[in-house]
């Protein structure tokens, strides 16, 4: 299992993660930080597919519909599968997310299958795909 790890990171680091398993790490504490953090992630034209109606979102239409939903408080995968080849990686996991929707009350649980497609660029991996398929929490 993965938990949200702490990934140093700062502004003035324009480069991005040299490996996959950097690129999903990065990711899951990008998600739990904000739009910029995971925008610094995503490729421009990338495109995510996510539930629970089967939404189809660029970039900046996702990061808005998350941002809306509630703090992620905290992010960790398992299951996690990688298949890379040349320049490009797909990854599929299990992945558990903890919503704060609403302020006192207990977070949200969301557990998800997850696929992301990461792209190796001059600047680093960075996510060009994403489909989350929600799934009802295991007991």
């Amino acid at each position: 299992m993965t938990t949200t790890p702490s990934v140093p990171s700062s502004k003035d680091d324009i480069r991005g993660p040299d490996a996959v398993a950097q690129a999903e790490a990065a990711w899951l504490v990008a998600i739990t930080k904000g739009d910029e953090e995971q925008r610094a992630l995503m490729l421009p034209d990338c495109v995510i597919v996510h539930g629970p109606v089967g939404n189809v979102h660029d970039r900046e239409r996702f990061l808005a519909y998350n941002a809306s939903m509630g703090a992620t408080l905290d992010a960790e995968t398992s299951e996690v599968t990688c298949r890379e080849r040349e320049g490009r990686a797909v990854v599929t996991c299990f992945q558990t997310m903890n919503i704060q929707r609403v302020p006192d009350l207990p977070p949200f649980l969301v557990q998800a299958v997850a696929t992301r497609v990461w792209f190796s660029t001059e600047e680093g991996w960075r996510l060009g795909h994403m489909q989350l398929s929600r799934r009802q929490p295991a007991v």
